[in-house]
């Protein structure tokens, strides 16, 4: 293997791994799991209904995960789940009056900070970075795709 893309795949892991400790100190700081903060970022970010299985879907977590996680923000009545109308399973995952308050000031100031960051790039660096981060994405699903249905020899 090329000892320059060794030492950029070394770095780019390293930067993955930043950015996801620095989602994890927030969400200690808010007093939350990651994976409650991932809930509450999508529910407050949703222009639609969402399900336990769209959460799972859009943050890659287990569904054991995810109802669990849920369930804690039952509790701490920050969530409440919902029988949508005419489903059958698939209850809808709302946002309590508690909730709504919790996130207007957790994960407003959370995307504020997002988007404050990504402003510091000019425009053109910023679809840049999306679309090859997308492409990177992409390419390294197929590469373990591959691995998943090859045997080990």
């Amino acid at each position: 293997m090329d000892s320059e893309v060794k030492a950029q795949n070394i770095a780019l892991n390293q930067f993955c791994k930043r950015m996801n400790e620095q989602y994890h100190a927030y969400a200690v700081h808010c007093g939350l799991s990651d994976p409650a903060l991932w809930v509450l970022y999508s529910l407050w970010e949703a222009d639609t209904i969402l399900t336990q299985n769209d959460i799972c879907s859009l943050w890659m977590y287990p569904k054991q995960t995810i109802n669990f996680t849920i369930s804690g923000l039952v509790k701490k009545g920050l969530v409440q789940l919902e029988q949508r109308p005419g489903a059958r399973s698939g209850k809808a995952v709302r946002l309590t009056a508690a909730g709504e308050a919790f996130c207007h000031k957790a994960i407003t100031s959370l995307l504020m900070a997002e988007e404050r960051s990504l402003l510091q790039l000019a425009d053109f660096d910023r679809r840049t970075l999306v679309a090859l981060s997308e492409k990177q994405c992409i390419f390294f699903e197929r590469e373990l795709q591959g691995l998943l249905q090859c045997p080990e020899e």
